[in-house]
């Protein structure tokens, strides 16, 4: 990072805005992103319409330390869900070709167990993106948790990213939607109660009913990635985000 940022954070804009205000900072001197969440003003970062709570400014400070202070770094792929170790994490290797859905078939759901990271990150690791690899095109691939905070939280890591670094290019893919109630029964027992055989087990059995719908979805961040490193030097920054679970059921080629 350049240089340590300060975060700002309240759950709604006026509130902030006075706060801002009491700094001796009005309103126009903040640079927003795209959505309004997320501003900057030099070395000041504000956010609102999100709790201020550990998960929250962890996942803002993780995400301007990657960005903050690069002048234009590559493009990033971010697969998101509650807790950064389940669907992010499958999602991300079928991203970067490191399992496929026949794989699943053949050798079972016990397969998934053994991929790193699946289930292996804790409650601390919420918000901290974690890099997976590089795909085909160059862009990097993370996974990502923003616990309760959900779609709220992401959409401001958007416009997080873009007053940190206009110019670069990102995606974050909402994978929480394959995560059915099974799955979500599985990663308590195993992140909360430490049941892990049981819980793992239950997860990977959930997961891999959803893996080709899963599997779509990267299709369609493939692509993405594809189509920046064409245009690399043609085209401007860009960081949106989908939903990928809906990506998955729409039939994406692939």
């Amino acid at each position: 990072m350049e240089r340590k940022a300060t975060v700002l954070m309240g759950r709604n804009k006026d509130a902030v805005l006075r706060a801002l205000e009491q700094r001796g900072i009005g309103a126009g001197e903040i640079t927003w992103g795209k959505r309004g969440l997320v501003g900057r003003s030099d070395k000041l970062i504000v956010a609102w319409g999100i709790t201020p709570s550990p998960i929250a400014y962890r996942a803002l400070g993780s995400m301007l330390n990657l960005y903050l202070g690069e002048a234009l770094p590559g493009p990033r792929i971010f697969y998101v869900c509650y807790a950064g170790t389940h669907s992010s994490v499958i999602a991300s290797l079928m991203h970067l070709g490191m399992i496929r859905p026949e794989d699943i078939s053949a050798r079972g759901p016990q397969v998934l167990s053994w991929m790193p990271y699946f289930d292996r990150r804790t409650t601390a690791d919420i918000g901290v993106p974690v890099l997976l690899g590089r795909d085909e095109s160059g862009s990097e691939v993370y996974a990502l948790g923003t616990g309760w905070l959900g779609r709220r939280l992401e959409l401001c890591l958007c416009d997080a990213v873009e007053v940190a670094c206009p110019d670069a290019r990102a995606c974050f893919c909402s994978v929480r939607g394959f995560l059915d109630l099974p799955a979500r029964i599985g990663g308590f027992l195993s992140r909360r109660l430490n049941l892990v055989m049981p819980g793992r087990s239950l997860i990977s059995r959930s997961l891999s009913k959803q893996a080709r719908a899963l599997y779509r979805a990267t299709r369609y961040c493939l692509d993405l990635s594809s189509k920046w490193k064409d245009n690399e030097n043609h085209s401007e920054g860009e960081v949106i985000w989908i939903d990928g679970s809906r990506q998955g059921r729409a039939g994406v080629p692939g």
